[in-house]
C-alpha cells in the first residue's frame, strides 16, 4: 500500500507536449516551477499523489531483457542519483515521450515530472518520480463579486480531481527495473496504449495481486471464449462456474491451481481445456499465472463486479444469478415461448 502522509513535494518540471500529428513541436520550460503558495503546494499534491490507491504495481522492462536499455528507466535513474538534474532530465522525458506521441488521436497537453521525498510503499520509506500528462481539459464558470456588477466568465484548465496519465516510480527494486504505479484513464483506444507500452515499456509485476486480478480475468475469459463452444453450456452453468469461483477466492487464503480447477470447473474435460487456456493465455497477453500464491483480497474486491452473472433476456428483463443454479430452471413452452422458473425463499 502506498502512504503519503509524510511525503513532500521537492521539485516539479513542467513542459507542454504539442501535438505531433499536426505539426506542433515541445514547448519546454527554462527551469523547475517555483511554487511558493501553500495553497497551491497542496493543490498539486494532491493531484499528483492522491490517485494512486490500487497496491497495483509495474516494472520497467525492454523487449532484449536488458532494462538498462529502457529510457525512461535511465533517465529516473539519473534524478534519483541526483535529484538536482530533474530538469535535464526532464527535457529528455519529454522528447522521448513526444517522438512516441505520433498518432493522429494522441492529445496535446501539460507533462509533469516531480520528485517526492519519503514515501511509504509497502513499509519501506523512499524517494520517487511522477510523470504525469494532461490531456483533456474541463471549461469553468468564474464569477467576479468584487464590484457590485457581478461579472461572469468562462476558463479553461485542469479538473484536479481527474488524472489522464501518470505513473509514480519509486526508488526501491532498481535491479528489478523499480517499482511503479501507473494510470491510465484515456485508454479506451489501442493507439492510447503508447503511454505504457512505447513511452514507459513496463510490464505488471508477478506478484499475488496481479497473479490473483489474472486468474478471475482468465477464467471469465475462459467460461466467454471456450466453454459455452466447446461445452454446449448456457448461462445458468456459465454462472454457477462463475459463483464456484468467488467463493474459491473470497474463502481461501493460499491459492492452489489444481485444487481450483476441480472444485470451480469439476469435469475432468473441462479442467484439461481450462489448462489449455491459460497457456494461451499468458502467451497473447503477457501475463503471469503461478501455481501457487497468497490470495489478494485487494484484487478480488476490485474484481468483485467480473462475478457478476447477467443472464439478458431480449430488451426486457435481467437476471442477476449469484448462487444456486439448481434454483433456476429453463425451458420453452407450447407455443414456443422461452422461459426460466426462479426458486426463492424469501423478498427483499
Amino acid at each position: 500500500m502506498i502512504n503519503y502522509i509524510e511525503a513532500s513535494l521537492e521539485a516539479i518540471v513542467a513542459h507542454y507536449i504539442g501535438s505531433h500529428s499536426e505539426g506542433e513541436d515541445i514547448t519546454y520550460s527554462q527551469d523547475v516551477l517555483s511554487v511558493e503558495d501553500e495553497e497551491l503546494y497542496q493543490i498539486l499534491f494532491k493531484y499528483f499523489m492522491t490517485h494512486f490507491k490500487e497496491p497495483e504495481f509495474f516494472n520497467f522492462t525492454f523487449s532484449s531483457g536488458e532494462i538498462e536499455l529502457n529510457p525512461i528507466f535511465n533517465f529516473v535513474a539519473n534524478i534519483f542519483d541526483d535529484p538536482s538534474c530533474i530538469h535535464e532530465q526532464s527535457v529528455k522525458i519529454a522528447r522521448h515521450l513526444y517522438e512516441k506521441s505520433k498518432h493522429p488521436n494522441i492529445k496535446s497537453g501539460e507533462l509533469y515530472i516531480s520528485y517526492f521525498k519519503n514515501v511509504l510503499v509497502d513499509d519501506e520509506l523512499v524517494d520517487a518520480v511522477g510523470i504525469f500528462k494532461t490531456e483533456n481539459k474541463d471549461q469553468f464558470l468564474k464569477l467576479d463579486t468584487r464590484s457590485t456588477d457581478f461579472i461572469l466568465t468562462k476558463d479553461v484548465g485542469t479538473n484536479i480531481g481527474k488524472l489522464d496519465k501518470g505513473c509514480l516510480i519509486f526508488n526501491t527494486e532498481r535491479e528489478s527495473g523499480f517499482k511503479i504505479c501507473n494510470i491510465d484513464h484515456s485508454n479506451r483506444y489501442k493507439e492510447a496504449a503508447y503511454w505504457r507500452e512505447e513511452f514507459l515499456m513496463i510490464t505488471a509485476r508477478a506478484d499475488d495481486y496481479h497473479q490473483t486480478k489474472n486468474y478471475i480475468q482468465a477464467t471469465k475469459n475462459f467460461i466467454k471464449d471456450r466453454m459455452s463452444k466447446e461445452f454446449d453450456t448456457d448461462k445458468t452453468d456459465e454462472a454457477a462456474v462463475m459463483n464456484r469461483s468467488f467463493e474459491y477466492f473470497k474463502h481461501q487464503e493460499k491459492f492452489d491451481a489444481a485444487e481450483y480447477e476441480v472444485r470451480v470447473f469439476k469435469d475432468d474435460k473441462v479442467v484439461e481445456a481450462f489448462q489449455d487456456y491459460k497457456q494461451e493465455y499468458q502467451n497473447t497477453r503477457s501475463a503471469s499465472l503461478n501455481d501457487e500464491f497468497d490470495i489478494s483480497d485487494y484484487a478480488v474486491k476490485k474484481q468483485s463486479r467480473v462475478f457478476k452473472s447477467i443472464i439478458k433476456l431480449d430488451k426486457n428483463f435481467h437476471i442477476y444469478v449469484h448462487g444456486d443454479k439448481n434454483k433456476i430452471e429453463k425451458g420453452t413452452d407450447n407455443e414456443g415461448r422461452k422461459y426460466y422458473i426462479l426458486y426463492y425463499d424469501d423478498e427483499s
